[in-house]
C-alpha cells in the first residue's frame, strides 16, 4: 500500500508545466534585432545624398524612373548591377531607352562627389535622348532663411 501511494505521488507531481517566458524573451529580441537590421538590409550601397531646401511637389512620373547610383568610388549601378566604366553605363542606359522611350532617368550620387562625376552621366543621357533626368537630393533638417 506504501508503494501504491508513493507512486501516485510521482505521477501527480509529474505534471507538465511550459514555461513562455524565455519563449516570449527569445521572440521579442529577434524582433527587435530584425527591425534594425532590415532598414539596413534594404539599402545596399551607402551614398550620402546632398541636401535640398525646396522639393518640387508637382513632380510627378509615368513610368518608374531608372535609378542610376554613383558611389563615392566612382562605381554606376542600376538595380545592383555594377557598370565600372561610363561606357558600360551608357550601353545599359541605350538598351533602357529603347525598351521604354518615354522612361526618366534618376540619378543618385554621393555628396562627396565633385560634379564634374556626375555630370558625363547627365550628358550621356541628355544625349540619349531620356525626357527629363533628376537628382535625387536628401532633406535638410536644420534651414536658416537667408535674407
Amino acid at each position: 500500500m506504501w508503494i501504491k501511494w508513493r507512486i501516485k505521488v510521482q505521477r501527480r507531481s509529474l505534471s507538465p508545466y511550459i514555461n513562455v517566458t524565455p519563449l516570449v524573451d527569445v521572440v521579442l529580441v529577434l524582433l527587435i534585432i530584425f527591425m534594425v537590421l532590415t532598414p539596413k538590409m534594404l539599402e545596399k550601397f551607402q551614398v550620402k545624398l546632398p541636401a535640398v531646401f525646396h522639393p518640387d511637389p508637382k513632380a510627378k512620373m509615368s513610368y518608374e524612373p531608372v535609378c542610376v547610383i554613383i558611389t563615392a568610388d566612382g562605381y554606376y549601378y542600376i538595380k545592383e548591377q555594377i557598370y565600372p566604366t561610363l561606357e558600360a553605363l551608357e550601353d545599359k542606359l541605350r538598351q533602357v531607352r529603347q525598351e521604354t522611350p518615354n522612361r526618366r532617368l534618376t540619378l543618385k550620387a554621393d555628396a562627396s562627389l565633385e560634379f564634374g562625376k556626375i555630370r558625363p552621366v547627365l550628358q550621356k543621357a541628355k544625349l540619349l535622348g531620356f525626357k527629363g533626368t533628376g537628382l535625387v537630393v536628401g532633406h535638410k533638417h536644420k534651414h536658416k532663411e537667408q535674407g
